[in-house]
């Protein structure tokens, strides 16, 4: 190991400590941002790659270039994932057909095969290049190879590590304690089955809601959220009210926001509606689960004082629909990507040198 690669895994260790400092406080402070997500990740991937190169420092962690030394490769943490995505990347396909066999073609629900596919593509990328060098031997024109395949893989992970960003944030904002009460329970919408009535996915949404108002003492209002799409007979907001009233919600707890198309539109619409009733409020919003965090995230960037919790998913639906989510959340954050590029190239060409 070179001067430059020691120093620059002691650099990764100590920044992964830092990281997971970092995250213990924001959680506490703000579970709503996707900076939690990414802290903790970044403290678990630059606390490994940085200590496991300086405890085994005879071992090819950092890069394939050992294969040209004559010494032998060992499994590490990087094949490992590697054999995660592959076998990832098998289990996405296979839901992504499940999926589009049972509702249908769509972007939305072919994103588990191209995500999918992707995961399997990182495993046969370095099976053919362990075949090159099995073949061919270690040469010039694989070595430039190996570098611009090697930047090029780094580049794309930051894909999953994204991914692991959102899930655990996801995970840790489910397992946090919610208030038992509120002022104010807002429901968002998620389409109507043939135009006029509340889908199955809604029904979990509106389920979720009624227990927060049961466990509450039946003190807080709702807000039911959406407006009428063009094949819809009536807006979300309606059909959601008829199924309150249904299970025996009084007329006067029901508020009816329904004018919105989209998640944004319903935070900034409700909010509006809530605070002309109540400025000082308290509240919460019930969606599916795996949309909880982008809706919060959401209500933060909007000044909308609401935590957020989830109604089940059925569970074919739920790849679809987590990385749909994911996707809309990645792509709010363009600046973070091009930050992750230029800093991976960077650290690449010093680790090469």
């Amino acid at each position: 190991m070179t001067v430059v690669n020691e120093a620059l895994h002691l650099v990764s260790t100590a920044f992964g400590l830092v990281c997971g400092a970092l995250f213990v406080y924001h959680i506490r402070r703000e579970p709503r941002r996707l900076l939690c997500g990414i802290l903790l990740v970044l403290a678990l991937y630059c606390t490994v790659t940085g200590v496991l190169p300086l405890l085994w420092p005879d071992t090819p962690f950092e890069n394939m270039l050992a294969l040209g030394g004559g010494n032998v490769m060992l499994i590490d943490i990087s094949y490992f994932f590697m054999v995660v995505f592959f076998l990832g990347g098998i289990a996405l396909c296979v839901n992504g057909i499940r999926l589009i066999c049972k509702e249908g073609f769509s972007i939305a629900h072919a994103l588990p095969v191209f995500f999918g596919i992707t995961g399997i593509l990182q495993l046969v990328s370095y099976i053919a290049m362990l075949a090159l060098v099995s073949s061919f031997g270690w040469s010039a024109w694989l070595t430039w190879f190996f570098w611009i395949n090697s930047i090029l893989g780094d580049i794309f992970l930051y894909v999953p590590l994204m991914l692991a960003a959102v899930l655990l944030q996801c995970w840790f904002y489910a397992a946090m304690p919610k208030p038992k009460s509120c002022d104010f329970i807002l429901v968002l919408g998620a389409g109507l089955g043939r135009g006029l009535t509340v889908t199955p996915l809604l029904a979990g949404r509106l389920r979720r809601a009624i227990q927060l108002y049961n466990q509450g003492g039946q003190q807080a209002r709702f807000v039911v959220s959406g407006g009428q799409g063009k094949d819809e007979r009536v807006s979300e907001a309606f059909a959601m009210k008829q199924y309150l009233l249904e299970n025996g919600i009084p007329a006067p707890q029901i508020l009816m926001e329904d004018r919105s198309t989209n998640t944004a539109e319903n935070i900034r619409f409700s909010k509006a509606l809530i605070t002309a009733q109540k400025k000082d409020y308290t509240a919460m919003i019930v969606t599916s689960n795996y949309h909880v965090l982008r809706a919060v995230i959401l209500a933060k960037v909007n000044g909308f004082n609401a935590q957020g919790v989830g109604g089940k998913t059925a569970f074919y639906y739920l790849p679809a629909a987590f990385l749909r989510e994911y996707a809309a959340l990645i792509f709010s954050y363009k600046g973070l990507a091009a930050v992750y590029v230029v800093g991976t190239v960077a650290l690449k060409i010093l680790s090469f040198l």
